[in-house]
């Protein structure tokens, strides 16, 4: 089953494929996926309760673009990291780090192939 998701951003479509290299990549430039993953649902649960804290992983300016630009590559996009760092500047930080967020959801949490099924059938079904 391929994994991928596809974003707009900037009016410019692009695809994130969720593979067991583009994972290691991230983990080797940027973070761990897992730990960033794990940082987002902890800061948002203890933040649903109104205990603030500080995470080990946050996004950042520096981290937004090289996430999506592994994620596009993986997807067989071609494009460099000027390219994909001008998409999200022109996206904006909040909007990209929104799809970058995604994407490390769509590495580290399975799908069903029920999950799945539903994502690919058309609407009203």
């Amino acid at each position: 089953m391929k994994r991928s998701m596809t974003a707009i951003l900037a009016g410019q479509e692009i695809e994130l494929a969720a593979t067991f290299r583009a994972a290691g990549e991230i983990g080797q430039k940027i973070a761990d996926p897992l730990l960033i993953a794990r940082e987002m649902a902890v800061t948002a649960m203890l933040e649903s309760q109104g205990v603030e804290r500080e995470p080990k992983f946050r996004f950042t300016v520096a981290n937004i673009a090289p996430i999506l630009l592994i994620g596009a590559r993986a997807a067989g996009d071609r494009r460099d990291q000027a390219a994909m760092e001008e998409i999200v500047f022109d996206a904006g930080f909040f909007a990209a780090a929104a799809v970058a967020r995604d994407y490390i959801n769509l590495l580290c949490i399975p799908q069903t192939e029920e999950s799945a099924a539903e994502e690919d059938a058309p609407s009203g079904e």
